[in-house]
Parts: C-alpha cells; structure tokens; sequence
C-alpha cells in the first residue's frame, strides 16, 4: 500500500470537494437523488478532478463515475436523516474561524509568514535536522523492571526481550517531545522513555547526515509553522493593543482558584467588556476546555487574552474587511463534506478498532514516507491513525454504499439519453476531427 495514499473508496470522496466547473450547461439533468440533481456542469467538475489517463472510455465507466456523484448524494440524504445536520455545527463554526484566522493573519501579518533561501538553511542548522537517528526499543511494563533493565544496558549487558527498531528519525519529525533529548545523545547511548503507558529502554543504534536538499518538505513544514506561531503570536499582541484590550487581574485570581462568579467582569476593551461566564461559554464554542484553568495567573491571562480575541475580535476583524461575504460560496460545499465526514465517522470507523501495537507497527513499517510528510508531534500520530483507518474502511464502505444504492433505489434516477448524448461530446471535444 502506498502510505499517504488515500484508499479508492476516500479517493471518491475527494471527487466531491469545491473546483472550479467547466463550461457546461448546468440546466441540463443528468441524474436525480430526490430532490438533488446532478447537472452535466457537476458531472464534469468531478470528471476535472481525474488524474491524467484515468478518463472513462467505455460507456460503462462513465457510468460508474456518474455513479460516485449519485453516491454522494445518497450519503448526504442518510446523513440529514440521521440529524447529523446539529451535530456538525461546531465543526462547521471551527472552519470558519480557521479560515477567518488564516485569511486575517495573509493580510495582516503576510511578511512575517515568508522566508528566504538564508533563512530556511539557517533554520536547518539550528534545528539539528541534519542529523537523523535509528532506535532500537525494549518495550518494559514495570517502572522497576525498566530502570533495572536500563542499568543493565548501561553496563552493556544483553537484555531478552521483544526488541523493535525505528526507521530513521529526524527531530522535525520524532512526534513526542520527552524523545527530543534522544538527538543530542552519541551512537550507543541507553535511555528510558515513558510513552503510551508503557516503558521503553531505547538504545541509539545508528545515526546519518542527511542534506537539506533530502529533507526540504519537512523542513519548509517546520519553518513554515514556527513562522506561523509568531505571527499569531504578534497579531495577537496588536489586536489586543487596537482594541485596547485589559483583564481584571482580581478576577483571574478568583478564576485560577475556582471561586469567581459568572457576573464577574474580567476583560475590558474597546470592543465591549467580558465577564467570567462569557468566558466560559467562549470556551464551550470554541471547543476548548471549560474544565480546570492554570493555577498561574500570567498562564491563565494568556489563555483568557486568547479566548477572548478568537470569540469577539476576530469575527469583528473579518466582517470589517468582508471575509464573511468571501467565504459564503464555500459554506454549502464545506457543510456537504462535513455531513459524509460525519457520517463516515459513525457508520465506517465507529467499526473500526485500533490498539496501540497495530499503529506503531503501521508507523514503523511506513516511517520513511512519513519522514518527509513534513507532520510531527501529535498531529503525526493522528496522522498515523487516520492512514490505518482509511486502509481498513475501504471494505466497510463499499459494503455501506451497497445498502444505501438499495434503501434509496426509487428515488434515483439516471436520464440515460441525456447520458449518452453528454459522453459523446465529451468524447468528441477530446479527440476532436481535423478538416
């Protein structure tokens, strides 16, 4: 299997997302789905989405690739059926905050987002991605066991055991940070790693140079996030500068020790004031944990200052400059997506289990394509997981897609001459007849 690759079936789902349509005529029906149709401008946007050479020939294969967008239209009739519609509202709401975010942070802090040759090669250095290392990992149950399975190492004796290597790990991309003191250590040194609920004695096993040219991905991936970091981090600090932005300093203590009261002011700005339950409530919508806060109170400001931008300023920001209007052609398309999204989560991998040995050995069987994938830390472990899933939901879905082609059967219907008359200038415009 080619990692990264999405499975056939998750390769259909990507024919569903926005592109631009063709000139074709989009009053034309080619296909019904209740009261959705398919015109012949969206049978030939998804036809765009194609790799080169795999264009339908026979009949038959235009068929079935009519059959996707049909498909997508089944799996959006049960989602709405199942009330799925509520249950997207908050992912649908985080979209459009990661899309005001970014498109805010392009125009407002858009040079501090770029970087040069120099830099992406200082970076390199700095970050010791020249230098990438194999592990070799005894896995230990007990705290007691693995320290004196470590000191037993240390002293260079051999340990029994079910020992796994690692494929070769850059730091830009070993995924857990208690590993980062790993790549200042020399070939042969013994550690003892703490990770998924388990002890690992880890021995340095090897070590390579590599050149940036090898790994430019994952470190313009790198680079590009630390630059991202700092612009929001500066952005945040002008907004809140702009808009004249202070926290009550008695309310943050009473809010660290869990004592403050919901009528409690506790920011006051230009853009309105904020007391501790709407702070409370900003947290619930944006998907942030309303549970137990920093006992620090600089922590804690930092967390409130934060909230309380992303909830009151930001929506305001992006109104004043018409980001609302410009993402309003998308919503329909991106709420379609996050509707099979939902439903593939509840009817595919609500089936699917994982353990933790299954995903490592994923991982370490793939680790090298991962290693230029430019995704680190828990995003990689995700990652990892959602490859695995993918790889095992293929089956489920087709068998789902078959159930569904049934239960909706008589509200589908093809207008097959229309069909036939859509294939033929298709075919025609690609091999046109020279007079």
């Amino acid at each position: 299997m080619e990692l990264l690759k999405r499975p056939a079936a998750l390769v259909v789902l990507g024919l569903w997302a926005c592109a631009d349509a063709p000139p074709e005529s989009a009053s034309v029906v080619l296909a019904r789905v209740g009261e959705a149709e398919i015109s012949e401008r969206d049978f030939a946007a998804a036809l765009a989405k194609l790799p080169a050479g795999s264009q339908a020939q026979p009949l038959a294969d235009w068929r079935r690739q009519l059959q996707t967008l049909i498909d997508k239209e089944l799996l959006l009739l049960e989602a709405r059926a199942q009330g799925l519609d509520e249950a997207i509202a908050g992912a649908m709401a985080a979209w459009e905050r990661q899309e005001r975010v970014e498109a805010l942070l392009a125009r407002e802090m858009g040079e501090q987002l770029t970087y040069t040759e120099t830099e992406l090669a200082e970076f390199f250095a700095e970050s010791g991605a020249g230098r990438e290392i194999r592990l070799r990992r005894l896995p230990v149950r007990e705290r007691a066991a693995a320290l004196a399975a470590l000191r037993k190492a240390q002293e260079g004796l051999d340990l029994a055991g079910e020992w796994s290597e690692s494929g070769w790990l850059n730091a830009l991309n070993a995924g857990d940070a208690r590993t980062a003191a790993l790549f200042l250590q020399d070939v042969g040194a013994v550690e003892l790693v703490e990770t998924d609920g388990q002890f690992l004695v880890v021995v340095i096993a090897a070590e390579r140079q590599v050149a940036l040219a090898a790994r430019r991905p994952l470190v313009e991936a790198a680079l590009t996030r630390h630059k991202q970091q700092q612009a929001n981090l500066a952005y945040l600090e002008q907004l809140t500068s702009q808009h004249a932005v202070q926290l009550d300093t008695a309310a943050l203590r009473q809010v660290a020790a869990g004592a403050a009261q919901p009528q409690m002011r506790l920011v006051r700005s230009a853009a309105g004031d904020w007391s501790v339950g709407d702070y409370q409530q900003a947290l619930t919508r944006l998907g942030a944990d309303a549970g137990a806060q920093p006992a620090d109170v600089s922590t804690l400001g930092f967390k409130v200052t934060r909230a309380f931008v992303a909830d009151q300023i930001l929506p305001q920001e992006a109104h004043a400059h018409g980001l609302d209007a410009e993402l309003e052609p998308r919503r329909a398309q991106v709420r379609q997506q996050k509707l099979i999204q939902a439903l593939w989560e509840r009817e595919i991998y609500a089936h699917i289990e994982l353990d933790p040995a299954q995903v490592r050995a994923f991982y370490e069987a793939n680790a090298q394509r991962y290693a230029g994938s430019g995704v680190v830390g828990h995003q990689l472990q995700a990652q990892v997981v959602r490859d695995l899933r993918d790889a095992q939901a293929a089956p489920l879905f087709d068998r789902y897609i078959a159930q569904l082609r049934e239960k909706y059967a008589e509200l589908v219907a093809v207008e097959e001459r229309r069909l036939g008359e859509f294939v033929a200038r298709q075919r025609q415009a690609a091999n046109p007849i020279e007079l």
